[in-house]
């Protein structure tokens, strides 16, 4: 989430006014993430998020979004559930940009992540995909492999080898040579559901350290189902100076099995799937890094993070999930 399209407190009511929710009693721009602008609200009748899509998202697949997170809603999963306008719409549009509104879910995520909590994000995995497999809709994953890649051909374009290397030394060399690799080895032929695809901690919320609600779905899609183990590894299983806890994977993997065992071949292919997740993670951050508006209310991310875990993977196996 970010904060692209500043709007003013009568821009907000005017919103708002559409919805039977009553008068607005405060709203603040939420600054994490990068894909579209979103504001907290406070009206008389609750507390909502209203997420303007920005242009990196295309219009024609906001209705999946919207879709899957109406589903999910009805099979008692604990996701936002897209509110209708006073004229039984969700999709509205501001000036030239479309908008939704979704209820807010409350508790907050976690900053200190423990085995036990990735444990439970493995056992809402394990939910989310046992639940949505019942489910007819459908989208391809923009940022698979080949997106990334072409994301990568876009930042060559505008930028040179020498700069990309100024930010780490051989860091061209080590995306060219690693997208490479995963695109020979990326393990096609493994079942494909729909996945939430950006499942970080910011995108988690505990309460009373249990899992009490899952936001911003606008990078699902279909794709290798256990690809979502693969971004949470990276995402929830380092620890600082980028260690992996082994610990943190294999309670990941406990709480998943509670709902689906894993095959050898998906365990086999789990490493390859999170050196790809890896690229995907630094390829988008190295892009924002050099193309985030200058005037843009978000928080450019560093691509350190992902130049470490890269290498991590390059070098180390998840061998001790074979026994």
């Amino acid at each position: 989430m970010a904060v692209y399209t500043k709007l003013n407190e009568k821009e907000i009511q005017s919103i708002i006014n559409d919805y039977p929710i009553g008068n607005l009693i405060q709203f603040k721009g939420i600054q994490e993430g990068i894909e579209n602008t979103n504001y907290f609200i406070s009206a008389k009748k609750g507390k909502f998020i209203l997420t303007i899509f920005e242009n990196r998202v295309d219009s024609k697949e906001i209705p999946f979004f919207i879709n899957l997170m109406n589903f999910l809603n009805k099979n008692n999963f604990i996701s936002p559930k897209p509110i209708e306008n006073k004229e039984g719409k969700i999709l509205n549009k501001f000036k030239t940009k479309k908008y939704i509104l979704v209820n807010f879910l409350e508790g907050k995520p976690k900053v200190k992540i423990t085995p036990n909590d990735c444990y439970l994000i493995g056992d809402l995995i394990g939910n989310l995909q046992n639940k949505s497999q019942y489910c007819a809709l459908s989208r391809k994953n923009n940022l698979s492999l080949q997106g990334c890649n072409e994301i990568f051909m876009a930042i060559k374009n505008s930028i040179t080898e020498k700069e990309i290397n100024n930010l780490s030394n051989g860091l061209y060399d080590l995306i060219e040579d690693s997208l490479t690799d995963c695109l020979e080895k990326w393990p096609i032929h493994l079942p494909k559901g729909i996945i939430h695809g950006d499942l970080f901690p910011d995108n988690v919320f505990f309460l009373n350290n249990k899992v009490s609600g899952v936001i911003d779905f606008y990078f699902s899609c279909v794709d290798i189902k256990i690809y979502e183990i693969a971004i949470v590894i990276n995402a929830w299983c380092f620890e600082q100076h980028n260690t992996l806890n082994i610990e943190k994977v294999k309670n990941l993997i406990k709480g998943f099995t509670l709902h689906n065992n894993l095959t050898k071949d998906e365990i086999f292919s789990l490493n390859i799937l999170a050196k790809g997740a890896s690229l995907r993670f630094l390829i988008t951050r190295l892009f924002d890094w050099y193309n985030t508006p200058e005037n843009s209310y978000v928080k450019k991310k560093d691509p350190q993070e992902y130049i470490d875990k890269l290498l991590y993977f390059n070098s180390n196996t998840l061998d001790f999930l074979y026994d």
